[in-house]
């Protein structure tokens, strides 16, 4: 095994990722089901994504003030 030298910025990403990392392993391989287990889980996961992201923008626009 190679240990490379890893920087504070790619720690970081690597740590604060970990979350979506572990949610987005729920979603079954394409082989399950005819890929339908697949497919409707990243609609999910989508779905899960964009409320996640407007949450944060609507808290955000409402720190700095936007209306």
């Amino acid at each position: 095994m190679v240990l490379e030298e890893i920087s504070l910025s790619e720690a970081l990403t690597h740590f604060f990722a970990i979350g979506w990392n572990i949610l987005f392993a729920i979603v079954p391989p394409a082989s399950y089901w005819q890929g339908k287990g697949c497919f409707f889980m990243a609609l999910a996961m989508i779905g899960i994504v964009t409320a996640v992201v407007g949450e944060i923008a609507t808290v955000f626009g409402c720190v700095i003030g936007l209306k």
